[in-house]
């Protein structure tokens, strides 16, 4: 067995708390360092899968139509990549294309599972999860406000922090290049 580690905590997430925002938050750090140039990656697929069901379970259809519509074509178009990593292909799609056919008629959200082929990595989520304190497979709690409004209830530091210094550099960027031209 040999999966990334952010890989099993997605799956782990995906299927214990249901915090799909940490799922994206654990693929989108291991996709940003292994493949970011490639926005059509299987990591990007995963990511859109749980960003969408984020969505449709916070009642934001749109969003959630819209990127599950990307995760479906993102993870068909990498179908050789989800069999290595052990997802069975033909049941994942059937359940993102029921999930997009339940969104599109405004039906009440619905967890799904991800169907890991490989008995070993299942084991050891299922371990992981014990460990962490979640049963896999366990249906959504739709009423944990913190997994289901994650984006605005976290702490923000670290981002303002970054997005501060990327507006100072680039404002340093455009001054160097406007004294240049002098």
């Amino acid at each position: 067995m040999d999966y990334p580690n952010a890989y099993i905590q997605y799956l782990v997430h995906f299927h214990g708390d249901r915090d799909y925002f940490e799922c994206h938050e654990q693929l989108e750090e291991y996709w940003k360092m292994v493949d970011m140039k490639n926005r059509s990656s299987i990591w990007v697929g995963l990511i859109q899968l749980a960003v969408s069901l984020y969505h449709y379970r916070r009642a934001n259809t749109v969003g959630g139509i819209r990127l599950m519509q990307k995760a479906l074509n993102t993870i068909i178009n990498n179908q050789k990549e989800l069999k290595s990593l052990s997802i069975d292909y033909e049941d994942l799609t059937i359940k993102m294309n029921t999930l997009l056919t339940k969104m599109k008629k405004y039906e009440e959200y619905q967890s799904i599972d991800i169907k890991i082929l490989d008995e070993e990595l299942l084991y050891h989520c299922k371990k992981k999860c014990e460990i962490t304190g979640f049963q896999w497979g366990n249906q959504n709690d739709v009423n944990n406000e913190f997994i289901i409004n994650r984006h605005m209830l976290r702490d923000r530091t670290e981002i303002e922090k970054e997005r501060k210094a990327a507006a100072i550099s680039k404002k340093t960027n455009r001054d160097t290049r406007k004294l240049i031209r002098i």
